[in-house]
């Protein structure tokens, strides 16, 4: 029946993993992106040092991102908030702990449920929207945006490449996994995305069927995974 392809680091997709393997689905791992400091990430240590009242971590990438500069910066006190319990736990598993973490791992329900408008500092990615800060802006927050990290496509090995060409199913944890699959390789098997924005990507590029759960979280991409290599899928 073939195998399910994870395309996160395998660090990331850890947890993903675990979950799999208790459910007997086989799965390889082909990471297919990579993440490298942007032009801001020299200016992270610095801007860190400012008091801002909230600095805002939208990814577990962000998280680490901002803790080499809060590093580099001497740890000085920060007032954070993390977008869902799994950034806040990278966050937490280096000794900071978010004061804010929204309820559901995504950007708008951070933005629409922050307290207390004032300065914030904002280190994403160069691939991210602006709904976040516009969402804030709207509510009376002054946010400053800081580019700290850009997401690129691996350079994948012949083997890696003909493992994609065998998947039943592709896991994809986010758009730019989407579009690395689709530069690496024509196969376009079932997708289990992580999310809707991910599942739409997917669609754009041919995968089909393409899943993705109701609610954020490991445990539902975990299901959805399940349910697509065994066929028991259905759409969202």
């Amino acid at each position: 029946m073939g195998y399910v392809v994870l395309t996160r680091e395998a660090t990331k997709d850890a947890s993903l993993a675990r979950r799999l393997e208790r459910a007997g689905v086989p799965f390889r791992q082909v990471p297919l992106t990579e993440q490298a400091p942007a032009p801001g990430r020299a200016e992270l240590s610095r801007r860190l040092r400012e008091g801002w009242d909230w600095v805002a971590v939208t990814s577990p990438a962000a998280a680490r991102f901002l803790l080499e500069g809060w590093a580099e910066a001497g740890r000085p006190s920060l007032r954070l908030a993390a977008v869902g319990r799994g950034t806040a736990r990278v966050l937490e598993d280096a000794g900071l702990e978010a004061a804010f973490v929204s309820e559901r791992a995504y950007g708008r329900a951070l933005a629409e449920a922050l307290p207390h408008p004032g300065r914030v500092l904002w280190p994403t990615s160069t691939l991210a929207g602006s709904e976040f800060a516009e969402i804030l802006a709207a509510r009376g927050f002054e946010v400053e945006r800081l580019d700290v990290y850009l997401t690129r496509p691996r350079t994948l090995g012949a083997d890696e490449r003909a493992l994609l060409e065998g998947a039943a199913v592709a896991a994809l944890g986010s758009p730019s996994a989407v579009r690395a699959w689709a530069e690496a390789s024509e196969a376009r098997p079932a997708a289990a995305a992580i999310g809707r924005v991910t599942g739409e990507a997917a669609r754009t590029q041919g995968f089909a069927p393409v899943r993705w759960p109701a609610d954020p979280g490991v445990e539902g991409w975990a299901r959805v995974v399940h349910d697509l290599y065994f066929g028991k899928g259905h759409v969202p």
